[in-house]
């Protein structure tokens, strides 16, 4: 089942597509609950723990070469998920906040190596969190201080909108301008992402 899963998805970025979007289908709109102030950008919501998001990731789903003129990307990683998520966000908040958007794309590709490519699964908070420290180039106390940083803690809550729309279709979650999230099992190629990315854009 799972080889069915991934050939399928293989084969839904290899076909080619284009179509009218319709709501429900390739679209929905959020409800008023999972929406969420993004005006002009795509937002991927994920998480570490998630085998597809690892996917999505190597794939480079969503890239900025998908991006309509004056949009731009970001991606919001969710506590929620299972385990150690709040560990896993928080690290990664400390490293987009305190060291810079390199260190965050390494302790990223780090902890999906870790858990998707290793297989190895962290027993319990600290660990998660000590596997953290050398990237991050500080001690456990550091860590722990950086994480009562307000702009640690706003950067966490500010992913953790994507919670709510997490619930709808699970994760990775691609949204337009905080309002409308992409079924993505609708997507046949990238050349149809970019479309549907731009319609909703416009929109």
């Amino acid at each position: 089942m799972k080889y069915l899963t991934i050939l399928a998805t293989s084969l839904l970025f290899s076909l080619s597509a284009s179509a009218a979007i319709t709501e429900g289908v390739e679209y929905q709109v959020l409800p008023e609950v999972a929406q969420f102030n993004a005006p002009n950008q795509v937002v991927k919501i994920y998480s570490i723990n998630c085998p597809f998001c690892y996917k999505y990731e190597k794939a480079g789903i969503p890239n900025k070469d998908l991006l309509p003129a004056g949009s731009t990307m970001d991606q919001y990683h969710i506590t929620s998920k299972p385990p150690f998520g709040v560990e896993k966000s928080t690290a990664l908040a400390i490293a987009k906040e305190i060291k810079g958007d390199e260190i965050f794309k390494q302790l990223k590709a780090n902890y999906y190596d870790q858990y998707h490519v290793k297989k190895v699964k962290f027993k319990d908070a600290d660990s998660t969190i000590a596997f953290t420290l050398d990237t991050l180039g500080m001690s456990r106390a550091e860590f722990d201080t950086y994480a009562q940083d307000p702009k640690v803690k706003q950067l966490m809550t500010k992913w953790d909108q994507g919670v709510e729309v997490a619930k709808i279709q699970g994760v990775p979650a691609i949204t337009v301008n905080g309002k409308y999230l992409i079924n993505t099992k609708s997507i046949r190629s990238m050349d149809m992402l970019k479309e549907l990315i731009a319609e909703l854009s416009a929109k």
